[in-house]
């Protein structure tokens, strides 16, 4: 299919580096360019033309363009491209045409923790790789692996591009506000996200959380979960259950909180459809390890608890979190700009939170949708915000960071948010915060 055509990649982040590598295997003429002329200096890739420029002629000239993630579809390119008929291509598009056993997640929260356990329930039995928005893109996951379940982590920002991206077994996590600041619009992220089952055929399978309003297609196969519904997949008398077997107690679950029962049903699922032995679904289960940064427990000093939430970069995900955390709690909120409605985060939040500090760039937002309903205060940034609320902390309080935004205003990410955070609280640990 690529093989001796003329292939744009636009965008040299890792899923253009391994997307370009990947074309080059498929023997295409593999053209580079990304509006950043400097990261294709720092990235060369063996056998594949470097551009300096674009404009019209030359982008008439080529059979397809594969964009990555970070490209928005109103990009100036890429509507070039869209006025020449040139087909354009998202890089889990492409790779996704050379997965003979593809399963695909997205939705706004609980994506990563549902991929990764998901990929070590399907280990029992098979070869399964964990990929896509994790930092391993699919590509390089095809061009690694062989015979391998692809379990595929999407965000929305793959998923713009995508027009025959075709998994196995495909699942909604759930729909919140978030990325506004990109899609415009919630009906715009909501058709977005639904492109996941948008070629679905009546032998492949929807994963389906009946408490939320999410339809997939009608031919598609289904398999249903609920807490509170007739599904598949339920709770009752505290264990989780598929059909009338009992598959775990909910006592024995690390991963806590009502969001991430939902994660493990939909995990049990996917296992379901792969013939998974509800022995081993169980096992992979109690023995996960819940992501880092993502309602970490730092760890107890002073009788006062730790918890990095880095991982939350949105109102669901922050509400979730402190749904999770017994008792008091100090929050520390704050970061760059989504342009989210936080008044809908204070309309929800609990009394138990005792002391908001919000840092950032949004705290000025945040103090103003607070509309006086809790205690906050303007911190500049994180470090401040933790000092504050390391002074009024008293035995069982719990020190939440959970930022509720995107880490950008003063970190790379939400990683390096976390580690900050982590290694606040070592200082603290060692007496040096003042």
């Amino acid at each position: 299919m690529f093989k001796n055509k003329n292939c744009l990649v636009y965008g040299m982040s890792i899923s253009g580096e391994w997307a370009s590598k990947l074309l080059v295997k498929l023997k295409a003429n593999v053209f580079l360019y990304d509006d950043n002329l400097e990261k294709l200096k720092t990235k060369p890739i063996k056998s594949c033309y470097v551009l300096n420029t674009l404009n019209e002629k030359l982008i008439s000239q080529f059979d397809y363009i594969i964009v990555s993630p970070s490209i928005e579809k109103d990009n100036e390119f890429l509507l070039l491209a869209n006025k020449n008929n040139i087909p354009i291509l998202s890089e889990i598009e492409l790779a996704s045409k050379f997965c003979k056993k593809l399963v695909a997640i997205t939705g706004t929260n609980g994506k990563t923790t549902t991929v990764e356990l998901l990929t070590n329930i399907l280990k029992k039995r098979y070869k399964a790789i964990a990929c896509g928005n994790i930092g391993y893109p699919l590509s390089r996951a095809v061009l690694e692996n062989k015979k391998q379940i692809f379990v595929c982590e999407v965000s929305s920002f793959m998923l713009e591009n995508c027009q025959t991206f075709s998994p196995h077994v495909a699942t909604i996590l759930n729909i919140e506000p978030d990325h506004l600041i990109r899609h415009k619009t919630m009906d715009e992220y909501t058709k977005l996200k639904y492109n996941i089952f948008k070629n679905l055929t009546p032998h492949d399978y929807a994963v389906v959380n009946l408490d939320n309003n999410i339809c997939p297609p009608v031919d598609a196969l289904k398999i249903t979960y609920s807490l509170t519904k007739n599904a598949d997949i339920y709770l009752r008398n505290g264990a989780i259950y598929l059909h009338q077997e009992k598959i775990v107690n909910v006592n024995e679950i690390k991963l806590k909180g009502k969001h991430n029962l939902y994660n493990i049903m939909c995990a049990i699922a996917f296992a379901y459809i792969y013939k998974i032995k509800p022995s081993d679904m169980r096992d992979a289960i109690i023995n996960f390890t819940p992501d880092k940064f993502r309602i970490e427990n730092v760890g107890c000093i002073n009788k006062i608890n730790f918890v990095n939430d880095s991982k939350s970069t949105n109102i669901a995900s922050t509400l979730a979190s402190v749904e999770a955390i017994k008792g008091s709690i100090i929050l520390l909120l704050g970061g760059s700009n989504k342009e989210l409605d936080y008044s809908k985060l204070f309309l929800k939040l609990p009394k138990r939170v005792k002391q908001i500090f919000a840092f950032g760039e949004i705290a000025n937002d945040l103090i103003a949708c607070n509309n006086n309903k809790f205690k906050i205060e303007n911190e500049i940034d994180l470090k401040s915000a933790f000092n504050e609320a390391v002074k009024i902390a008293l035995p069982n309080d719990t020190i939440l960071l959970s930022p509720a935004t995107a880490s950008y205003d003063q970190f790379k990410n939400y990683i390096e948010r976390g580690e900050y955070f982590n290694n606040l609280v070592k200082e603290y640990e060692k007496g040096q915060v003042r």
